[in-house]
């Protein structure tokens, strides 16, 4: 299935990932489609998962959705420097990436995703309290009604963002019988390397 994984070539594997992470972020069948986001805050590493939405292997971006309310806005802020992690058991690939994350809100790239996004997943901007807000119990919302309020829309596009993070090196981890193998694929010096698992 993913031969490249198996050889020692370094471009075709960079190749093969960008391809995983393109397909990951239109199926949720996808090896990558949930992965590991973290930003620090205080000095301390914050991490949650998150949904990739969308990847753009020419300028060596990907992104996913948020509400502005939530806490990793500021944030991100305060300090741009992110990472992610995505693992897939099947495939057995780990990808630590490193990036600089970009807000986007009230622009083309958020108002793109807003309208790429499905109606199930607008209604979870809805919420009456900002993500990470202490409550005295949880908010319901109803995802899969149809019929909703063009007011209740507007709410929710109002506390749609996008984070974009602008990739700037691959940790690169194939776990196999045969051989472990790690590279790491630098895109500020556009120098592609093995390295010691």
């Amino acid at each position: 299935m993913n031969s490249e994984f198996y050889e020692n070539n370094l471009e075709n594997i960079e190749i093969k990932i960008w391809e995983l992470l393109t397909q990951s972020a239109s199926s949720a069948n996808s090896p990558f489609h949930q992965g590991v986001f973290a930003s620090i805050n205080d000095n301390f590493p914050k991490q949650r998962t998150v949904i990739l939405r969308n990847v753009n292997r020419s300028a060596k971006t990907i992104s996913f959705n948020t509400d502005i309310r939530s806490l990793k806005i500021e944030q991100l802020k305060i300090n741009n420097l992110v990472s992610w992690l995505f693992y897939d058991k099947i495939l057995k690939v780990q990808l630590r990436i490193y990036a600089k994350a970009i807000i986007h809100i009230d622009n083309i790239t958020s108002e793109t995703a807003w309208e790429k996004s499905r109606l199930s997943s607008k209604l979870c901007y809805t919420t009456q309290q900002k993500p990470g807000s202490f409550i005295d119990e949880p908010e319901f919302i109803e995802v899969n009604q149809t019929d909703v309020e063009p007011e209740l829309l507007k709410f929710a596009h109002n506390n749609f963002a996008v984070i974009e993070t602008k990739i700037s090196a691959i940790d690169f981890v194939f776990l196999n019988r045969k051989g472990n193998k790690r590279a790491y694929f630098d895109y500020e010096s556009n120098i592609f390397q093995w390295r010691q698992v």
